[in-house]
């Protein structure tokens, strides 16, 4: 039986956005690709169908001969089946570490066009409206429309950019990091927490809110980004392999202090001490 541990779906859509990207692929990942594929036609290889009315010879010694011949066959579907199942977890166990080896390099990889991209959106979105509202845009004016279409197919290169991460990351056992900010935390970073800015409400008041802000834009994916680009506390910047976990923890760190802070509108010395100490450790 073919077994989960068989599967390379994860990889093989990694390798699929690396070679999107232009990165390099190394010969054995193709040619380990190429047995899997051997393993999986001989996992299933199907016997013989049953045979019809139309199949019945004209004589007993047709038959039987006929019989020996289907018989060989189905031995050697049922045999191919076994042995092909045997090899084909191996082999995708290989192909599925070749991949993951090759993530981080492809991540990294990735940096210099997200930056260059980033780069181009913030042009347009200098030359945009304060309130990227659509709503209250005036799709007439030729200022308004031009950057924004120039940003609305920066955007749809960046998603691209970030969806071929995820893929990326899955193979390299990456899948889930973050949490539910995982997305942004992909594409964004938060600054880190000091105890000026824990008392003073920075994340409250700036940060959270722009966090908000990126959640609820997600099905506008051209504000979105131009949103980013405009934050002033959230640094735009493709995570490393590791980077989106790290920058979850930040936020664990931000909620930590906060929550030694307390509610009181001048927070005590204890209470700013025992800040300093859970930013220090």
């Amino acid at each position: 039986m073919i077994t989960f541990d068989a599967d390379t779906g994860s990889a093989q859509k990694a390798v699929k956005a690396a070679r999107r990207r232009k990165l390099p692929v190394p010969a054995e990942i193709d040619a380990t690709a190429a047995m899997v594929d051997v393993a999986l036609k001989a996992a299933h290889m199907q016997p013989p169908e049953r045979p019809t009315r139309d199949d019945v010879p004209a004589t007993a010694q047709e038959l039987a001969a006929l019989i020996e011949e289907r018989a060989h066959a189905h031995r050697i579907a049922l045999a191919h089946q076994a042995v092909g199942t045997d090899f084909l977890e191996p082999i995708a166990r290989k192909y599925n570490a070749l991949v993951r080896d090759r993530v981080p390099g492809w991540i990294m990889a990735l940096q210099p066009e997200f930056n260059g991209l980033i780069k181009q959106l913030r042009i347009q979105s200098r030359k945009l409206p304060d309130s990227l509202d659509r709503n209250h845009l005036n799709w007439n004016d030729p200022a308004v429309t031009a950057p924004w279409e120039k940003a609305e197919g920066i955007a749809f290169q960046l998603d691209q950019i970030v969806h071929d991460r995820q893929d990326m990351a899955r193979a390299g056992g990456l899948a889930g990091e973050g949490g539910q900010d995982s997305a942004l935390y992909a594409v964004a970073k938060l600054p880190k927490p000091s105890t000026e800015a824990v008392v003073q409400h920075v994340m409250r008041t700036h940060v959270s809110p722009e966090m908000q802000q990126w959640r609820e834009l997600r099905h506008q994916p051209v504000s979105r980004w131009l949103q980013l680009v405009r934050s002033e506390h959230l640094t735009i910047e493709l995570a490393t392999p590791d980077e989106v976990r790290e920058r979850a923890a930040l936020r664990d760190k931000w909620v930590e202090a906060i929550a030694l802070r307390g509610v009181a509108p001048v927070p005590s010395q204890k209470a700013i001490k025992a800040i300093e100490s859970a930013l220090q450790g």
